[in-house]
Order: C-alpha cells, then sequence, then structure tokens
C-alpha cells in the first residue's frame, strides 16, 4: 500500500516481495560506483539486505528508504527516503533509480514527494544530502529542490571525501 504519492509515482515501504528489483539496482554499475557496493549477489542476499536495512530502519526510526514504483502498472524505478545514521543526528535524504529511468525527471518527482512527507509527517525541519564529488546528476537533483552545498566532508559509511548538502525548511 502507497505511503505517499505523487503524479506519476507511487512511494512505499520496500519488503521481501521486491527483492528482485533491489538486486538489480543495487548491482547497477552506477549504483556502485555512485554510492556503494553492498555485496549483494543473490535474491537470498537481497532478502537478508531489505530486512537488515529497510525493515529495520522502519522499525527502528519509523521511516526509512521506500520503493518508488511508476502508478501505472506498479512498475519499480528506484528508491528514496530518509535515512538516519547512527553517527548523524538528522534527516538524510537518499535516493537511486535504475539507470533504464534516468532523465524523466522521477528522482526529483520522488525527492519532493519524501521532502514533504520528511516535513509535514517526521516535522523534520533540515535535510541533509550526501553525494559522490563528481555525481553531477545528484548534484542536479539536489540543487533543484533546493538544497544548497555546505562542504566536503568523509562521512563514516564512505571511503572517499563526499560532497554534503542542507536543505533548512519552515514548517
Amino acid at each position: 500500500m502507497a505511503l505517499m504519492t505523487s503524479e506519476r509515482l507511487s512511494i512505499r515501504q520496500v519488503t521481501a516481495a521486491d527483492a528482485s528489483f533491489i538486486l538489480s539496482l543495487l548491482n547497477e554499475p552506477s549504483f556502485i560506483e555512485g554510492i556503494a557496493d553492498k555485496q549483494v549477489h543473490s535474491l537470498e542476499q537481497a532478502v537478508k539486505y531489505i530486512d537488515d536495512s529497510f525493515t529495520k530502519s522502519y522499525h527502528d526510526n519509523g521511516y526509512g528508504m521506500y520503493l518508488v514504483s511508476l502508478r501505472e502498472g506498479e512498475i519499480p524505478v528506484g528508491i528514496c527516503g530518509l535515512i538516519r545514521r547512527e553517527y548523524r543526528d538528522d534527516f538524510e535524504l537518499g535516493y537511486a533509480f535504475a539507470k533504464a529511468f534516468w532523465s524523466k525527471g522521477y528522482a526529483q518527482e520522488a525527492v519532493k514527494t519524501v521532502l514533504n512527507y520528511g516535513q509535514t509527517v517526521l516535522e523534520a525541519k533540515e535535510f541533509i544530502a550526501v553525494t559522490s564529488m563528481d555525481n553531477q546528476a545528484s548534484i542536479k537533483t539536489l540543487e533543484r529542490v533546493g538544497f544548497v552545498f555546505n562542504c566536503i566532508e568523509k562521512l563514516a559509511a564512505y571511503d572517499e571525501e563526499s560532497r554534503l548538502y542542507k536543505l533548512t525548511v519552515e514548517l
């Protein structure tokens, strides 16, 4: 059941039934290069990853990363949501889309929907987002929705330096 919807997208919790899509997404070269190699190489590992990350976050934090699907046909296109890191005390926006669905405005539409949810339901006043140093597509998406470059930081979750963006909202 959809937790959020936009004009073209439906956004809901990721379940074990989504393991095939998650396996495919996590192994796209652009995901591995731009985000990380999660070392998920089978359906069984994908189910475990869903349980250990997505489901755990819903349980522990009340939110997390969500499956983004086209409303028409419920075709999964990516993931988008809010992350709570153990070493940070803020709402971190995260997203990744299957390459076949790039350049169609889905990331921007999903990000706006998730940010609205964060503001209205979770009462978040500030969001951060992290990109790899040269991920121009994500940088453009973040800037289009109002994020502003804040600093270059070496975050505990990543091996290399990252670009940190912030968005402050008025409730």
